[in-house]
C-alpha cells in the first residue's frame, strides 16, 4: 500500500471564516451597542430631569418655607405694633375726655404723668394746647416741645385718626411720635395728644425671636418713610444712616427682590389695619437656601457619581462585549477549521478504509491462494505415501516405514496449520450474528465429544447450570472448544483430572466465564505472548497443537467486545476467564 499524508497541514486543505455568520455577529454587535447606549443615555437623562424636578421642588420648598416664616413673623410685628398703638389711642382718648370735660391744667398734668409711669411702651407723653400752651411728662429735654407743638397744631391728624409719625432722634435713640387730634363735638381742635414710643418699642417682639437667617424687618409709615429697623445680625437700627442703607426694602413691593449692600434679599409684605402701617421683612436669599443649596450640592454630587458609574458600567460592557466578539469570531475561525478539518480527516478516512479493503481483498486472495497452493503439494505428499505404505508394509524395513510415517504424520499436520491459520485470517473479518446462547449446554456437548475421543479417561468434568451469553454460537463454540480441549489436553497427565466451567465470582462489571483444570499449569511471568499466533509453553512433543488455538480465542472475545485473562502455576493448573458484554448473570450456586 502506499504512504498516506498524516500531517493536516501537509495536506493542503484551506479553512473557512464563515462570512456570512460573521457578518451576523457584526450586525447583532451593532445592535446591542445601540440599544446599550440608548439605555444609558435614557437613564442618565431620567436621572438628571429628576435632578432638575427634586432641585425646583426643594427650591419651591424652601422659598415657601421661608415666606410661611416671615409671614408668620409679619403677623407677629403687626400684633406687636397695633397693641402699642392701640395703648397710645386710648390714653389719648382719656386725655381728650378729660380735657373735654373741662378739667384745669394741673389734673391734665397729673393724668399725664399717671398713664406714662402705667404704660412702659411710653418714652413721653405730651398735650399741645391752641395758644401755644403744653402740657408733657417725661424726660426733660425731649421731642416735645412748644415748636413741635406749634407744628402739630398747625397741621393735625386728619379727623380722630391716630397718625405715626417719622422718627426722630432723643435722648440718643430714635423715639417715634404718635399724634391724635382732639376735638370737641362741633370739630372745633382742642389739642393734639403726643406720646413718644422708642423705636425698639415697635418692634419689641423681635428681642424675643432667634433667627439664623440675614433678616430684616421694617416697620414702614404710610407716607412710605420707615418708623422702626431691625436685624438679625445687628439688632434695632438707630439711626437714620440705618434706614438710608435699607431703603431697598423700604420701597419694594412684596413679595420681590431687593439688594442691599449689593446682596439680594427676599422681600415680603404686610399691611397693617391701624395708622397706615405696613411690616416689610426681608431675608437674605443666599441664608434661604442655604439648606437647599446643601442638598442640591449632594443630590449634584450623588447624579455625577452616578453619571460617572454609568458611564463606567458602560465602558466595562462595551469591553466585555468587545472581548465576547473577538472569541466569538475566533470561535468561528476555529469552527471553520474545525470543519474543514473534520472533511480531511473524513477524505483520509475513506481513502484508508478503501485502501484498508483493498488490502484485506488481496490479503484474503492471498490467503487463499497460499491455501490452495500449499495444500495442494500436502495432498500430494500424503497421497504419494498412502501410495508407498502397502508397498513398505511386505519389502521394506522398518525405518523406511518409520520415515513414512514421519513424513504422513507432517503432512496431517501441516494441513491442520494451513486451515487454522485460514480459520484465524477470516475472524479479523468476521461480523458476530448475536443470539442468545446457552454456554452450559454447549459445554456439556464440547466435553462429550472430547470423552468419546478418549473414552478410556477418567476426567472429573463440573459445568455450572444456567450460564447465557448473547452472542455468535459458532464463534463461542470454537471458544469453548479450545479452552475445555486444552484443560483435557494438559491434564492427560493427572490420574485424578479435573475441569470446571463456571462464573467468574470475582469478576466486576460485565459477567465472566471461567475454565479451569488442575493440569500442567505454566509460568505467568513467561506468557506474555501467549495469546499470538504459534506462541508455545510445552513442546509439542509432549502436548502436541497447532499453537492458533488460544489466540483464536483471544480475537473471538474481542469481537464480542469483552477481554481475557488468565492465572496459573506450574504443576497446578490454569484458569482462563472470559467476559462478554450482555451475558446473563449466572444463577446462584447450590453446594
Amino acid at each position: 500500500m502506499g504512504a498516506m499524508a498524516d500531517d493536516p497541514a501537509d495536506s493542503g486543505f484551506a479553512t473557512t471564516d464563515l462570512p456570512g455568520d460573521a457578518a451576523e455577529l457584526e450586525q447583532v454587535a451593532r445592535r446591542w451597542r445601540l440599544v446599550v447606549r440608548v439605555v444609558f443615555l435614557a437613564l442618565a437623562l431620567l436621572m438628571w430631569l429628576a435632578f432638575v424636578e427634586v432641585t425646583a421642588h426643594e427650591r419651591r420648598a424652601a422659598l415657601a418655607a421661608v415666606e410661611q416664616r416671615d409671614a408668620n413673623l409679619g403677623t407677629a410685628v403687626e400684633h406687636y405694633a397695633v397693641r402699642v398703638l392701640r395703648s397710645a389711642a386710648a390714653v389719648h382718648g382719656l386725655l381728650g375726655s378729660t380735657l373735654a370735660g373741662g378739667a384745669d391744667a394741673g389734673r391734665l398734668q397729673l393724668l399725664l404723668i399717671d398713664r406714662l409711669l402705667a404704660n412702659d411702651a411710653f418714652a413721653s407723653l405730651g398735650l399741645c394746647l391752641p395758644g401755644g400752651g403744653l402740657l408733657r411728662a417725661g424726660p426733660q429735654p425731649g421731642w416735645i416741645a412748644p415748636a413741635t407743638c406749634a407744628a402739630l397744631l398747625a397741621s393735625p391728624p386728619a379727623g380722630g385718626e391716630t397718625a405715626l409719625l417719622p422718627p426722630v432722634e432723643a435722648a440718643g435713640r430714635l423715639e417715634v411720635p404718635i399724634a391724635t387730634a382732639i376735638r370737641d363735638d362741633a370739630g372745633e381742635l382742642l389739642a393734639v395728644a403726643v406720646a413718644t414710643v422708642p423705636a425698639a418699642t415697635l418692634l419689641g417682639i423681635m428681642q424675643s425671636v432667634q433667627l439664623e437667617d440675614d433678616t430684616v424687618v421694617v416697620l414702614v409709615g404710610s407716607d412710605g418713610r420707615p418708623r422702626a429697623a431691625w436685624r438679625s445680625r445687628g439688632g434695632h437700627v438707630a439711626s437714620a444712616e440705618g434706614f438710608a442703607a435699607l431703603q431697598a426694602v423700604t420701597t419694594a413691593s412684596g413679595p420681590a427682590t431687593a439688594e442691599v449692600a449689593g446682596r439680594p434679599y427676599l422681600v415680603s409684605s404686610r399691611e397693617v389695619d391701624r395708622a397706615g402701617l405696613r411690616v416689610q421683612i426681608a431675608t437674605l436669599e443666599a441664608d434661604a437656601l442655604a439648606d437647599f443649596a446643601a442638598r442640591r450640592a449632594r443630590n449634584l454630587l450623588g447624579c455625577i457619581l452616578a453619571t460617572l458609574g454609568l458611564a463606567v458600567v458602560y465602558v466595562v460592557l462595551l469591553r466585555l462585549q468587545r472581548e465576547g466578539l473577538r472569541r466569538a469570531r475566533a470561535l468561528q475561525r476555529a469552527r471553520g477549521e474545525l470543519q474543514a478539518l473534520n472533511a480531511h480527516l473524513d477524505q483520509q478516512v475513506r481513502e484508508r478504509t478503501a485502501r484498508l479493503e483493498d488490502a484485506y481483498r488481496q490479503l484474503e486472495a492471498f490467503s487463499y491462494a497460499v491455501a490452495h497452493d500449499v495444500r495442494a503439494p500436502l495432498d500430494a505428499i500424503a497421497g504419494f505415501a498412502d501410495a508407498l505404505a502397502p508397498s513398505l508394509a511386505g519389502s521394506g524395513n522398518a525405518q523406511d516405514r518409520h520415515y513414512l510415517q514421519r513424513i504422513r504424520a507432517n503432512a496431517v499436520r501441516l494441513d491442520e496449520l494451513t486451515r487454522h491459520l485460514l480459520e484465524l485470517g477470516r475472524l479479523g473479518r468476521a461480523d458476530p450474528h448475536r443470539t442468545d446462547v446457552d454456554l452450559s449446554a454447549m459445554a456439556h456437548e464440547v466435553v462429550g465429544q472430547l470423552r468419546e475421543r478418549e473414552p478410556g479417561r477418567q476426567v472429573d468434568v463440573s459445568v455450572q447450570p444456567g450460564l447465557a451469553a448473547v452472542g455468535d454460537a459458532l464463534l463461542l463454540r470454537q471458544v469453548l472448544e479450545n479452552l475445555l480441549g486444552n484443560a483435557w489436553k494438559f491434564t492427560a497427565r493427572r490420574a485424578q483430572a479435573r475441569i470446571a466451567f463456571q462464573a467468574d465470582a470475582q469478576a466486576e462489571g460485565e459477567p465472566a466465564f471461567c475454565v479451569s483444570d488442575n493440569g500442567e499449569g505454566f509460568d505467568e511471568a513467561e506468557a506474555g505472548a501467549l495469546f499470538q499466533p504459534f506462541r508455545r509453553l510445552h513442546a509439542a512433543s509432549d502436548f502436541p497443537g497447532s499453537g492458533v488455538g488460544l489466540a483464536t480465542v483471544q480475537r473471538i472475545v474481542a469481537l464480542h467486545g469483552g477481554q481475557i485473562r488468565f492465572r496459573a502455576r506450574p504443576g497446578e493448573g490454569a484458569c482462563f476467564c472470559f467476559s462478554l458484554p450482555g451475558a446473563l448473570p449466572a444463577p446462584p450456586q447450590v453446594p
